[in-house]
């Protein structure tokens, strides 16, 4: 995710929102959000950061607090310290040795197993 630019929306440390987000483009949250987060772009809860709601973005990174489901097109990344709980639904999920991870894995393409077994 693009970190400077005027693309990124930020929620800097010290704010503190309860409702729904919903935008255009990336967002950074360093802060507390208590609702669901709605962007058409990439989104990242940075270490600190908090997020007690459902999540739908392009793509997510994680390196705070998460407590919700996450629905992406793109990849959901858990850093090392992360802290996530909630259902993670995306094109591609990855997380890092060192995180804390209670979810459920989900997503919108179907595995190749090989060949069926011939009797």
């Amino acid at each position: 995710m693009a970190r400077n630019g005027s693309d990124v929306s930020v929620l800097g440390p010290a704010t503190r929102v309860t409702g729904r987000i919903s935008g255009e483009g990336a967002l950074r949250i360093e802060g507390s959000v208590r609702g669901d987060v709605h962007v058409t772009g990439d989104a990242e809860v940075a270490e600190g950061a908090t997020v007690e709601g459902n999540v739908h973005v392009g793509s997510l990174e994680v390196s705070g607090t998460l407590l919700g489901d996450v629905t992406c097109k793109g990849a959901v990344t858990i850093r090392s310290g992360a802290v996530v709980r909630g259902e993670l639904c995306g094109g591609e999920v990855s997380i890092e040795p060192g995180s804390r991870v209670s979810v459920r894995l989900g997503s919108e393409f179907e595995p190749d197993f090989g060949p069926p077994n011939r009797r």
